[in-house]
């Protein structure tokens, strides 16, 4: 077996643990990468009347970074269609046991 071939294990870390709720999304695209902007959703200005949509997350991706997303995102969903959704547990993350 190649060194290519070999499992590398990787442990994720999460510097911030909170998540913000998106319903709405805005995308930008130039030739090299995709911006996607993320937003809770729509609010109303009561100064000026307007609709306004604040945006709390840029996400900055390679295209090709965009279609491995693309093909995760279509798998799940899919996955999820099917009532296939569990995660197999060899794919899941093996967190820690942690004493509070």
């Amino acid at each position: 077996m190649s060194d290519q071939e070999k499992k590398q294990q990787v442990k994720v870390r999460y510097n911030e643990t909170s998540s913000l709720y998106a319903s709405q999304f805005i995308i930008n695209s130039s030739a090299e990468d995709v911006t996607i902007n993320f937003s809770s959703g729509a609010l109303s200005d009561p100064a000026s009347g307007e609709t306004v949509l604040p945006i709390h997350t840029r996400i900055t991706m390679t295209r090709a970074g965009v279609q491995r997303l693309q093909a995760v995102l279509a798998n799940m969903l899919a996955a999820a269609k099917d009532g296939k959704d569990a995660i197999p547990a060899k794919a899941q993350a093996k967190l820690p046991n942690i004493k509070q």
